[in-house]
């Protein structure tokens, strides 16, 4: 279902998404009242037939009674955005990788079309859903999906699914759930791309979308995309040598095969795929190698913010390194870090909200060299002379208990790199 059919409409959050809503509403002519959470129970009356809410906006919030008992629809800004857009959309999803993998997608096909990348990457979809592009790359949250009844992509990518936000899910099966809404009106002319190395049969039990389903895996040949020997693949075309590639990791790999789907499945040419593969690198702060002071090596992750991102850049790691791990809490426990860490991390400086949960998990794995430190500078020195060849910020946590967003620290961190190189290098 495309299109609109309303006359009053209420948004609430005035951040992106929701200032977004309301640039693509009143450019369209209809009628809306902006809010925050402040001025909520002064605007809200049953008047409004259409209610728009920013993904801060939890399910427990009070404006879905109020909705159900007015009978008005409460939508995400993704839903939105959906209506009011008439061209193809490709989706992507996961608990980590969606951002990379949406611009990847966007890269390879700007080449031949007129291209938005928009959504979850820092733009309003709504508001972009307005201007005349060829495609659409909607990167989408869990907590844009919890309110969307329409939404079709063309294609949609799910990159992965692990343990993630359960502060705002009852549980881990219904963030799988919510994250699998994506694909929920998809239908037998679309195509959804699934990684069947990073998602778990048990997490598709009782899942069956009605559209086409291929498939990507890293080291094994499946239905869709993969990588065999040195190289990847589409079925049984060979699309060109991994080291062609210019991002690295096992990670990125993966990344590149739900890229290489979405383009294959969407008629892009193979030249197009291996000429972006071959420039693309990923935003800042995934696993970026910041800088060296006498031999350690300093990598900032600060995006992996949870315990599945923070598994995938230890294992990046060649030789013996620190982690800094920590930050506001989400919900889960740390045990599968030391569960998972490679031989290679000797060891883990904990800091922020979950410094505590994060010991008592190393204690429970017998994973003894673990440290508590109350501040980055604090950790960044501790790691520094822990006699390792590198040292890792890969928080698997939010960042909002000590910074504005995870930026913002892999920021702090890398100053904090830079002045212990000044007061290294002047002794």
């Amino acid at each position: 279902m495309r299109g609109l059919n309303c006359k009053k409409v209420l948004i609430i959050g005035k951040g992106i998404s929701g200032s977004g809503a309301a640039r693509a509403l009143r450019k369209t002519g209809i009628n809306c009242v902006l809010c925050d959470e402040e001025d909520f129970d002064k605007v809200f009356s049953p008047d409004f037939d259409l209610i728009v809410v920013s993904p801060s906006v939890p399910r427990t919030h009070r404006v879905f009674p109020l909705a159900d008992a007015s009978g008005a629809e409460v939508i995400s800004e993704i839903e939105l955005g959906y209506r009011l857009c008439d061209k193809p959309i490709i989706a992507v999803t996961g608990t980590n990788g969606k951002t990379t993998v949406a611009k990847l997608i966007g890269n390879i096909f700007s080449r031949s079309k007129k291209t938005c990348v928009t959504g979850n990457v820092g733009h309003s979809f709504a508001a972009d859903a307005t201007e005349n592009n060829d495609v659409f790359v909607t990167e989408v949250s869990s907590f844009q999906l919890e309110n969307v009844h329409f939404f079709a992509p063309d294609i949609a990518v799910v990159t992965n699914i692990t343990p993630d936000h359960l502060d705002r899910h009852n549980s881990f099966e219904e963030y799988a759930r919510t994250k699998l809404k994506i694909a929920e009106n998809m239908n037998r002319e679309d195509c959804l791309v699934l990684s069947a190395t990073d998602i778990t049969t048990e997490i598709l039990v009782g899942f069956s979308p009605n559209c086409n389903v291929v498939y990507t895996c890293v080291g094994g040949r499946v239905n869709g995309a993969y990588t065999l020997g040195d190289k990847f693949y589409w079925f049984d075309e060979c699309i060109c040598p991994r080291n062609q590639m210019a991002m690295r990791g096992v990670h990125n790999e993966a990344n590149a095969l739900s890229a290489i789907a979405a383009a294959k499945i969407a008629g892009i040419g193979n030249e197009d795929i291996i000429a972006a593969l071959g420039e693309f690198r990923p935003d800042d702060h995934r696993v970026q190698y910041v800088d060296s002071i006498m031999g350690t090596a300093f990598y900032d992750d600060s995006k992996g913010t949870n315990t599945a991102a923070c598994i995938k850049a230890m294992l990046s790691m060649p030789s013996s390194f620190c982690l800094i791990a920590g930050g506001s809490d989400k919900g889960y426990e740390f045990d599968e870090i030391f569960q998972s860490a490679p031989p290679n991390l000797k060891k883990v400086c904990a800091l922020g909200e979950t410094a505590d949960k994060i010991l008592r998990a190393a204690k429970r794995n017998n994973f003894k060299n673990t440290v508590k430190c109350l501040t980055l500078t604090e950790a960044v020195i501790e790691a520094y002379h822990s006699d390792v060849d590198a040292v890792l910020l890969s928080p698997a946590a939010a960042s909002f208990d000590m910074f504005e967003n995870y930026a913002a620290r892999g920021n702090a961190f890398v100053a904090i790199v830079k002045e212990l190189k000044k007061s290294e290098t002047r002794r």
